[in-house]
């Protein structure tokens, strides 16, 4: 679609996306997209726009108000807004940028992370980062029409967010075990249906199981047991929402050696059994 918004170009180009709810309920989620020439003179404040905002400036420069803090980004440069909180763009002569409004249920704990390790919501990414090229093909996903994969692009997302949080001198040193617990939480969501070990994880990392537990704590809140567990209860309650299929079912779908096994554990962390949530959750309307 085109912008017919005031001081953009007829040429501005926005993709509007409802994420599903499996989305809503485990990734970080595109809401829309795009590539936006603004001429001199716009300006725009907001109380609220219930997201989060990445956008790399292309062209020019522009002035950013948000959290009672005013910065200009210019040409090569990543910023990340949190536009849950008031927030406005101005620039006198112009600029243009690809931009892209997010969230998801680790989008704050994203947030909060690179505020405190960046002291900034202004990043120098230029265009040959990764995470330019991430933001890029979430814009050509959807400006070519093409079928929109919401587990790619939510680790497209990640992998933007990770460039920045990276980009702090204070956290280099912590990028090796960050990356080695990336890439087992990606191996945990693509295996959980199936049996999955310590010692498998830490070998998956190529790290000791005691270090492995201890760096996976530190970046995750919880043991790789519990991670595990969590995914497994995420991907059952999605399945209890939206289908009718049966509770065995769905504990062999999501990985529990059985369906005892699945009651006992989802009453332990949810407080109800699978068949009262799913009951509750279809009183509220949910389909």
């Amino acid at each position: 679609m085109h912008s017919s918004e005031k001081h953009v170009t007829p040429d501005s180009d926005y993709y509007v996306y409802e994420p599903s709810s499996l989305a809503r309920d485990v990734y970080l989620y595109p809401l829309s997209s795009g590539h936006f020439r603004y001429t001199a003179g716009y300006r725009n404040q907001r109380r609220s726009f219930d997201s989060f905002e990445l956008f790399y400036v292309e062209e020019g420069s522009v002035e950013l108000k948000n959290h009672s803090r005013t910065l200009t980004a210019a040409a090569g440069q990543f910023v990340l807004l949190d536009c849950y909180s008031p927030h406005s763009y101005y620039s006198p002569d112009g600029w243009a940028c690809y931009w892209l409004h997010f969230d998801g249920q680790v989008a704050r704990a994203f947030y909060r992370r690179i505020m405190e390790a960046c002291g900034s919501f202004l990043f120098d990414l230029d265009q040959y980062s990764p995470a330019f090229q991430h933001l890029m093909g979430i814009y050509e996903i959807f400006r070519r029409s093409r079928p929109v994969d919401e587990a790619g692009i939510s680790s497209q997302i990640t992998s933007i967010l990770n460039a920045i949080l990276s980009s702090a001198p204070q956290v280099q040193k912590e990028i090796p075990a960050r990356e080695a617990v990336a890439s087992s939480v990606a191996y945990i969501n693509e295996h959980f249906r199936y049996p999955i070990t310590l010692q498998e994880l830490a070998d998956h990392a190529a790290i000791s199981p005691f270090y492995f537990t201890r760096v996976f704590r530190q970046e995750t809140g919880v043991t790789p047991h519990q991670y595990i567990i969590n995914t497994r209860l995420s991907n059952a309650k999605f399945l209890l929402r939206t289908t009718d299929s049966s509770v065995k079912d769905i504990a062999i779908r999501t990985g529990w050696g059985s369906e005892s096994t699945f009651c006992s554990s989802f009453r332990k962390n949810t407080g109800a059994t699978p068949s009262e949530y799913r009951r509750s959750t279809l009183y509220k309307g949910d389909t």
